[in-house]
């Protein structure tokens, strides 16, 4: 009889072992997501096409398409031969381009501020998270998550793709004068721990200010007559990793900031910025490996606004690339450069080229005239979203 208690006493004994050995080996294999960063590979450069901002989607297009692919979100009953014929005449590979046709499409070409945000977990699987920020085009990102058979998550979080910065491996970093004035009352530790949760991040690093120029447009002046045309300090206008452990951020020089006014205001808050990243580590505890990059050229043009003319800052900036398996879109200024500055600029240009060459050795540097974009509130990033 004893034999026999014996017996099933171990008999039962193996067999919680060897439950419990299952359950943690099932808990070790439970699916674990994270937000890649701009520099990991892609699958596609994203764009909504558009021939507004003198073509520059399609000048995009055809530059991307020549070593890596592009989608093109567009509407479903588009004039597609008419969309080739556009794209051809900027050498495009039509082979590398794919449109993704969809029902409604915002007539607002700035996909990285409303367009999806996707999540990869550690068994290659998607899914997508959408903000609020553009309530009216909650939609759109609806319609890709069905198309791509991908769930999609709801966040109560206004956030868009130019207030973040992300290094891949759980690190974020963020403007806090942007963040506390677009998710009013929150406080600072609530939409941290909503965007932690929602982009399964482990650290935010937190900067104050966003380039002057990139204040919000119904701010008033930022200096004398002058007028800002932002949308209240996205990061992408000065600050982005190239790794997951390297960050460029814009630096104005002291002879730049004796210049202008505009510019000693913009050395003061990314000076500040940078003691902040010099202090900062990532998701490990790891410090950054912090570079500056020349600021780049102060443009004023006279903006058409329902109150009448007035001068206004473009949005320029050398750190509103894109980055591509194969490529980084860099913005240049010389396209506008004029012969009392030409050679500054070039200056300059060649050394944002040369920082870049050494940050992303793997990579061809291509600059493109960002200019006429800049004077929309924007840059090349905020029109893109790299598609993991």
């Amino acid at each position: 009889m004893n034999k026999i208690r014996n017996i099933l006493f171990l008999t039962t004994a193996i067999f919680m072992l060897g439950f419990v050995f299952f359950s943690c080996s099932t808990a070790k294999k439970a699916e674990s997501f994270y937000h890649p960063a701009d520099f990991d590979p892609s699958a596609s450069i994203c764009f909504i096409w558009t021939t507004d901002f003198y073509e520059i989607v399609p000048k995009l297009a055809g530059i991307i398409s020549q070593k890596d692919k592009v989608s093109l979100f567009v509407k479903e009953n588009a004039d597609r031969k008419n969309i080739q014929l556009i794209l051809n005449k900027y050498e495009s590979n039509l082979g590398n381009i794919d449109f993704v046709p969809l029902k409604w499409i915002p007539a607002n070409a700035w996909l990285r501020d409303f367009g999806p945000v996707y999540l990869v977990s550690d068994q290659g699987n998607k899914k997508l998270v959408n903000f609020l920020y553009f309530r009216s085009r909650l939609k759109f990102v609806d319609q890709i998550a069905e198309k791509q058979n991908i769930p999609l998550t709801q966040v109560s979080l206004n956030s868009t793709g130019g207030s973040r910065e992300i290094n891949g491996k759980g690190t974020a970093i963020l403007v806090e004068s942007h963040e506390l004035l677009e998710n009013k009352p929150k406080s600072k530790e609530v939409i941290e721990a909503e965007l932690k949760n929602a982009l399964h991040l482990e650290k935010i690093i937190w900067l104050k200010q966003g380039i002057p120029q990139d204040d919000g447009q119904f701010a008033g002046p930022i200096y004398q007559d002058i007028y800002p045309n932002g949308v209240n300090g996205h990061v992408d206008e000065f600050c982005r990793f190239v790794d997951a452990q390297t960050v460029l951020i814009s630096s104005v020089s002291d002879a730049e900031a004796a210049s202008h006014p505009i510019l000693a205001e913009a050395k003061k808050r990314l000076d500040e910025n940078y003691r902040i990243l010099m202090e900062s580590t990532d998701q490990d505890g790891t410090k950054l490996n912090v570079i500056q990059v020349p600021f780049a050229p102060l443009l004023l043009f006279e903006q058409r606004t329902p109150q009448g003319k007035r001068k206004t800052a473009a949005v320029t900036s050398y750190m509103n690339f894109i980055v591509t398996n194969s490529l980084v879109i860099l913005p240049s200024y010389m396209d506008v450069a004029v012969d009392s500055n030409r050679e500054a600029f070039q200056a300059k240009e060649n050394e944002v080229i040369r920082i870049f060459q050494e940050v992303f050795p793997s990579k061809e540097i291509i600059p493109v005239p960002a200019y006429d974009l800049n004077r929309f509130s924007g840059g090349f990033h905020c029109i893109s979203i790299n598609k993991p």
